[in-house]
């Protein structure tokens, strides 16, 4: 996708407005490497650009060496050409085996070491992944999610580049070695400093490509660079403590590894020789030690390396809570045992003291394991050449759901000091101490710190992380975060917390510790994640894999397999099932908060509330009358009612409706409900739906009865149905195609059931799949128009386009979700961005490739009769008066939210007018986003002679080419009888 610009790029350029600047996207070779600054990745072989130069935009291919680049008058046309390109790559160039770990050297050292003399004795190894500081935001970063925008623009002998982050000084000097330049030529703009390591190898790597591209192009070129493939090389710290029996501190040796970073991508992939030394800003020694009085410290670390602080205090604060169980004292009073700083010690009791510490009270309940722990950290650095002193105390609660691996933190205690200078004289004024916005600014930090802790899974069932919930709402997957005073300076005023920064840097050893005390597994890598706990409790119980599962099938080979084949295909056609006995509603902590808000977003996926509530009703009550060819069938009461909803379901009988459409007492349901869509549902997802259902208020509503047409009101006969239509088997990634097409995919097919709405059925209602894969259906009177390339839109959608409309419910080039579409853009609305663009992604793939087409002739009057013409005069007047004051095109002002142009509704150029007649008549009384504004219906103002008109009109002005529409008449009236949306 294309990332928006940074706000300083918006304005005009030197070199001419923005009407001169170019777009760019790079293609990269299937595999980057590197070994001591010399490129060893895939290699070009061959290109091809004849496809690439005929597309649209004026395309301009750009090669140097393995670098190679299309430039094109929008980004979206960059993105298009480079899709056409035709590359050869040959192999990646063998490696000899030469290591790229840096130099080491003695970092800082005090006190005699006394190795060897002490009684009790410990090594443990760690390691920590450099991911994005608290200092950034999810939402405002660039990088990596979608890609990192930078622009370049030649201005005479100089060359002027903007970036979204980066040091400036750096990236000047690395450009222009690249280019050749004098430094003094090659200005730097940066929005703020790099956040992590990540940040910065980005920066270096967009700043030396579009640099290129722009003096190679002569004109500004704006680039969007998505991540490298390159891997992300932990720092390893090895830690050695020694003590005495009774506690005292001795000997301490933490060894740091760290490879060296790549060089920038321009260089390696035109294979220029890097020609700047290590320019990273490297760690002051000191700054690494730990803050317990050891006898005697010594830190070996890589020569001019920048290690994260957040590195040395996570294996550290690790390393002391270990030594603490080892001799069976208490974390929090070993270390004031042995912290000689006072004043980070009252920050200690202070923070332990609020969290209402008591050890790391383990909790056991079902399923569910809570525990908490503590970490702490102390830092001493230069802030605008004057002297910075940070503390920071952190205790985390964190609960894991064994039953789904759910792993969450449910709340953190937090306190922070930080004072410049030597002395704190003026630190203890009273409006210095946090307002309400500070302290709402330091709990973002602190959760943003939390998600980059815990690692999201990385299959195609993984839900993107939340950080913020939406206005009016609470997610349970936010933790409680509590902040304890400690004096702070008018230093914290602006909350521009650094890298260095030491408010965050205890939150992953906090909750590592609070890992251990709740499952006894000892996590020493981050980020975590549960399936690393899932993992070792297995270990730890002497088991290696899941029974039942397929390493058991396998040892019985085909047979095996064509067995369990067979049998499901029998118990398919079985036109009844066994009923599965009900049981006590589950208790409403039975689940953790993690578990819970995972099935709500599974719930929102799918669009639950949507079908089960009726019109009025209560939220998943049942009700909903669901209009289908054979009759209407009603949604069932899905609330936890024992009586009336699915409250006495165990969740056997839960998931054998979802996955089999077979009810509880062992009836066959109607595919009106999807399960065809919902046994894709990954077993976590399956689970966490089934707690969320539970853990919702119980409403008793018992729903009308179906009414269908003889024989489809035989329940029996759909064991056949499921025979001929239904393959109960979970959704299986592509191996071929990325993570994000797998994750929409999964989305699309399995909870999301698109195309229960948006799939043609055949005779028997089944969906049909093949070249009619999502190629346009009917639900409710309403068409669900084809989301492949057979739509009818005028305008293709595109990714951004699709990400837009499911995010919103408007697109400005395609228009207003309305109808049944709505409700389910308004749940989409509440799922993580990262998910809907998951989504885009995947339907996206199927549409048509962009290419330039001739705009069909209008129908001119004269081939209409008089009763057309008069027809069509008629709905100009009607429109004049009822809706050129919203709808018109120019530069008229909006009203009643956004300005739909009628010229790209997809409506307007369908085979159908059935969407436009429900519009008109009904108007748009729940649009998706309220920011959209609300339709008024005519249904009461318009005839249908007028309606008809008004059709003529609109069909002939905005969907030029377009033949009348027939049976024009036969539709008013179907949708005048149907219940507006």
């Amino acid at each position: 996708m294309s990332a928006p610009l940074p706000r300083q790029m918006a304005g005009p350029l030197a070199t001419g407005g923005a009407a001169s600047l170019r777009h760019a996207r790079l293609a990269l070779p299937p595999r980057l490497d590197w070994q001591q600054s010399l490129y060893t990745g895939a290699r070009l072989q061959g290109l091809d650009s004849e496809a690439a130069l005929r597309c649209p935009g004026a395309p301009q291919v750009v090669q140097r060496r393995h670098l190679v680049a299309v430039v094109a008058d929008s980004d979206e046309q960059a993105r298009q050409a480079c899709s056409q390109l035709r590359l050869r790559w040959s192999d990646a160039t063998p490696q000899d085996g030469t290591p790229r770990v840096r130099a080491a050297q003695t970092l800082h050292a005090r006190g005699q070491d006394s190795s060897g003399l002490h009684d009790i004795t410990m090594d443990a190894h760690y390691q920590w992944r450099d991911g994005e500081s608290a200092s950034s935001t999810l939402s405002s970063s660039p990088f990596p999610a979608t890609g990192i925008v930078a622009m370049a623009s030649p201005m005479g002998a100089n060359l002027r580049l903007d970036l979204p982050f980066g040091n400036p000084a750096l990236i000047a000097m690395e450009v222009a070695a690249l280019l050749s330049l004098p430094v003094a030529q090659v200005e730097v703009r940066s929005h703020r400093p790099p956040a992590s390591a990540q940040e910065r190898s980005a920066a270096s790597d967009v700043a030396g490509v579009v640099a290129l591209l722009a003096l190679q192009c002569g004109q500004a070129v704006s680039l969007v660079l998505e991540p490298t493939n390159f891997a992300s090389s932990p720092t390893s710290l090895q830690l050695h403590g020694e003590l005495d029996q009774d506690g005292r501190l001795g000997s301490y040796h933490l060894h740091i590894e760290q490879d060296a970073p790549p060089p920038p991508l321009a260089w390696l992939l035109t294979e220029t020789a890097y020609a700047l030394e290590d320019a990273s800003d490297p760690r002051d020694g000191a700054a690494l030690a730990s803050p317990y009085d050891w006898q005697a410290l010594e830190i070996i670390g890589p020569q001019g390396a920048a290690i994260p602080l957040a590195a040395s205090t996570f294996a550290q604060e690790i390393f002391f809570d270990e030594l603490a169980q080892r001799i069976g004292e208490d974390a929090v009073q070993y270390r004031l045992q042995h912290l000689p700083d006072a004043h980070g010690a009252a920050l200690v009791r202070s923070v332990a003291e609020g969290a209402g510490w008591n050890g790391p009270a383990r909790q056991v309940q079902g399923d569910i394991l809570r525990g908490r722990g503590f970490a702490y950290a102390s830092t001493l650095e230069q802030e605008q050449g004057q002297p910075v002193q940070s503390w920071s105390a952190w205790v985390a609660d964190v609960e894991y759901d064994r039953a789904s691996g759910e792993l969450s933190v449910t709340r953190v205690t937090a306190g922070h000091d930080q004072r410049a200078g030597t002395t704190a004289a003026a630190a203890h004024a009273a409006d210095d101490l946090l307002d309400e916005k500070q302290r709402a600014l330091l709990g973002e930090q602190a959760r943003l710190a939390m998600a980059q802790t815990l690692a999201p899974d990385q299959g195609f069932d993984a839900w993107s992380r939340e950080l913020r919930p939406l206005p009016g709402q609470a997610s349970a997957s936010l933790p409680q975060v509590d902040l304890i005073d400690g004096g702070t300076t008018p230093a914290l005023r602006d909350i521009q917390l650094k890298a260095g920064g030491a408010f965050t840097l205890p939150a992953a050893a906090a909750i590592s510790n609070a890992i251990h005390a709740a499952t006894g597994v000892r996590l020493r890598e981050a980020p975590f994640s549960g399936e690393q706990i899932r993992l070792a409790l297995e270990h730890q119980e002497g088991s290696g894999q899941r029974p039942g599962g397929w390493r058991r099938l396998r040892k019985y080979g085909w047979l095996g397999v064509a067995a369990a084949a067979l049998g499901a295909t029998l118990t398919l056609a079985m036109p009844w099932r066994a009923e599965i006995a009900p049981v006590a509603r589950p208790a409403a902590d039975l689940y953790s908060a993690a578990t819970i808000e995972r099935g709500r977003r599974v719930a929102l996926a799918g669009d639950c509330a949507v079908c089960h509530t009726a019109p009025g009703g209560v939220a998943n009550a049942g009700g909903h009358a669901l209009q289908t060819p054979f009759g209407t069938v009603f949604s069932t009461n899905i609330t936890p009612d024992e009586k009336t909803g699915i409250g006495n379901w165990s969740y056997t009988a839960f998931e054998r409706a979802m996955r089999e459409g077979i009810h509880r007492d062992g009836r066959h349901l109607y595919p009106a409900f999807p399960y065809t869509a919902f046994a894709k549902i990954s077993e976590a997802d399956m689970q966490s739906l089934y707690a969320y259902l539970m853990a919702q208020p119980a409403v008793s509503s018992t729903p009308p009865e179906n009414d269908l047409r003889f024989p489809f009101n035989m329940r029996p006969l759909l064991a056949g149905w499921n025979l001929l239509f239904h393959k109960n088997e979970v959704f299986q990634p592509d191996p071929d195609r990325s993570a994000l097409w797998n994750r929409g995919a999964y989305l699309v097919e399995g909870a999301g059931h698109c195309t229960a709405c948006h799939s043609p059925r055949n005779a028997l209602g089944a969906e049909q799949g093949g070249r009619q894969y999502l190629g346009g259906g009917t639900v409710d009177g309403w068409e669900a128009p084809a989301l492949t390339a057979l739509s009818k839109s005028p305008t293709p959608w595109t990714e951004d386009e699709l990400f837009s409309y499911l995010r919103s419910g408007f697109s400005d080039r395609h228009g207003i979700a309305a109808g049944p579409m709505a409700p389910v853009v308004a749940e989409l609305a509440q799922l993580p961005a990262g998910d809907v663009r998951a989504i885009a992604h995947y339907l996206a793939s199927f549409q048509a490739p962009t290419t330039s087409t001739t705009t069909p002739a209008p129908i001119t009057t004269s081939s209409l009769n008089e009763s057309q013409k008069l027809s069509q005069a008629n709905g100009k007047r009607l429109f004049q008066g009822a809706c050129a004051a919203c709808h018109i095109e120019g530069t008229g002002p909006t009203l009643f939210g956004v300005r739909p142009s009628l010229r790209v509704n997809t409506n307007l150029h369908s085979d159908t007018p059935d969407n436009l007649i429900h519009v008109i008549l009904h108007g748009i009384r729940e649009p998706a986003n309220p920011a959209l504004g609300y339709m008024p219906g005519f249904a009461n103002s318009f005839s249908d002679a007028q309606v008809g008109d008004l059709l003529a009109y609109l069909r002939s002005e905005f969907a030029t080419g377009k033949p009348a529409w027939e049976g024009v008449p036969e539709s008013i009236a179907r949708s005048r009888a149907q219940a507006g949306h």
